[in-house]
């Protein structure tokens, strides 16, 4: 299904593919994230997960899942990152950010509707937020298109 995204998260450069040895992301830390949160994470993230887990785009990562003993000092943790945006109180309750390359952009998840049903596909469009410009608006349909956009605007 992820064929085409795989060859290209493969060459390049900011991106490793998770091998059985190298500290694979367990599919028990994605169903305690989704606990915590208290809806499922989207087929696409979860994916690249399983599969990756790493992608370094002008050197800031996208949020992943952090090994358990690793995750409360983990800057590109996806729950940690959530918890700290929580607490804030600007933040919306219906954004679940991503990935925020520096002060300009800032990527979410659109959860406003959640999915909860185990037997329900799950995607979420990713929103673009510029704190110091225009509103957000729709950057990608899905987690997966996210990276093909991504890797596209960096000619890769």
């Amino acid at each position: 299904m992820y064929e085409e995204l795989s060859k290209r998260l493969d060459g390049f450069a900011g991106s490793k593919r998770l091998t059985e040895t190298e500290n694979p992301i367990q599919t028990e830390w994605i169903t305690e994230a989704e606990a915590e949160l208290g809806y499922r994470l989207p087929d696409s993230y979860r994916w690249w997960l399983q599969h990756f887990g790493m992608l370094r785009i002008g050197g800031t990562e996208i949020f992943t899942l952090a090994p358990p003993e690793f995750k409360e000092m983990a800057h590109d943790d996806l729950i940690i990152q959530h918890r700290l945006d929580t607490e804030q109180d600007w933040v919306p309750e219906h954004r679940l950010y991503i990935f925020k390359p520096d002060a300009d952009e800032e990527f979410y998840f659109d959860v406003s509707q959640p999915i909860r049903e185990s037997d329900v596909p799950v995607e979420y469009p990713i929103m673009l937020f510029t704190p110091f410009g225009a509103d957000e608006e729709i950057y990608a349909d899905s987690f997966a298109s996210f990276l093909e956009r991504l890797l596209q605007e960096r000619g890769h």
